[in-house]
């Protein structure tokens, strides 16, 4: 028993190398100009040690997009939750979503390329993955926003409007900061959207 617990335990720490290893080479070459090669170079094992854990390289890819993304969402959430204000609960709602972004540059632009959209057998489970996680993201922002709106801490709006507002424009400020020399710290943006969220840009709205 304790053998079978080691063993399981020594392969989910390689595979977890290989992983990262490969998020660093996709990020830095793109999907088709990394070889699986390189990878295993990277991650200090032999070529056949990755098909081991992987078929090839679109599933390596199509693994550790999913997984990466999967880890995210589960950050946020569990930093939203801690909180137990709704105005606490949209400010890490915000912050955690940059935070992620910080910590993972590399792989963020590896997404905003779009490398590997074109990938043929992993694409569609992939993409249809993409798809619901998002949908599901959605739908526990928009959860929040209907929880503001009974408990009048917001106007009476469409919660699903109201959530597809804020993630909007937390996405652009996202894209603005990737698309920059990121000289400055995405976190230091928290406060001003949640101003533009909760209050617009209109002149004489108090905060």
């Amino acid at each position: 028993m304790e053998k079978t617990k080691r063993k399981e335990m020594e392969f989910q720490v390689r595979r977890s190398e290989i992983l990262t290893a490969a998020e660093k080479i996709f990020a830095s070459k793109g999907f088709y100009n990394s070889t699986m090669a390189e990878i295993a170079n990277a991650s200090g094992f032999a070529i056949g040690t990755l098909y081991q854990f992987f078929e090839g390289k679109e599933n390596l890819y199509t693994t550790m997009v999913s997984e990466k993304l999967d880890k995210m969402y589960a950050e946020i959430r569990q930093s939203v939750n801690r909180e137990a204000a709704i105005f606490n609960k949209l400010e890490e709602l915000v912050r955690s979503h940059f935070r992620f972004v910080e910590n993972n540059v590399d792989f963020c632009n590896l997404l905003i390329r779009g490398e590997g959209a074109t990938l043929s057998k992993g694409e569609t489970a992939l993409r249809d993955k993409i798809i619901a996680d998002h949908l599901n993201h959605i739908g526990y922002v928009e959860y929040m926003m209907r929880w503001g709106t009974q408990t009048e801490a917001f106007k009476i709006m469409e919660p699903r409007v109201m959530a597809y507002a804020l993630l909007g424009i937390i996405r652009s400020f996202i894209y603005g900061w990737m698309l920059t020399a990121q000289d400055t710290s995405l976190c230091d943006k928290v406060e001003c959207v949640l101003d533009i969220f909760l209050n617009g840009v209109r002149a004489g709205v108090s905060k």
